[in-house]
């Protein structure tokens, strides 16, 4: 076989190749880029638990956020969570939280920091 047809034959079979692999690409399914979501809470959330991370029986209990001269106040449900429809996340203050009993006493006074969907206030 002389050299120039070495040549052409190599370079046929790796035409051919390049085309099988062509083929296989096409015919491979496209990757779906998931886009990331961001999930955040639209209310700012209070969660009362022990300090083994129990969550309270907290029927009656109330919850007070501060910021300066602005006071909020919601009620816990039974479970150990106060939700705070008025104040949305992220925060941008930082707020002084209060609980208080059934009975108006007052339980334990937390410091909240900015930039916070929930806090959990373990006492």
């Amino acid at each position: 076989m002389r050299e120039a047809d070495k040549k052409a034959l190599m370079a046929k079979k790796a035409l051919l190749a390049k085309k099988a692999l062509m083929a296989r690409k096409t015919n491979a399914k496209k990757v779906v880029k998931r886009k990331r979501i961001k999930q955040t809470f639209s209310r700012f959330v209070v969660l009362a638990t022990s300090t083994g991370n129990v969550n309270k029986d907290t029927t009656g209990w109330t919850a007070s956020l501060t910021s300066g001269a602005v006071t909020t106040t919601t009620d816990f449900d039974d479970f150990g969570v106060a939700q705070f429809p008025t104040i949305s996340t992220l925060t941008t203050v930082s707020y002084v939280l209060r609980i208080r009993d059934e009975a108006g006493n007052l339980l334990t006074t937390k410091s909240v920091s900015a930039n916070r969907e929930f806090f959990v206030a373990r006492f």
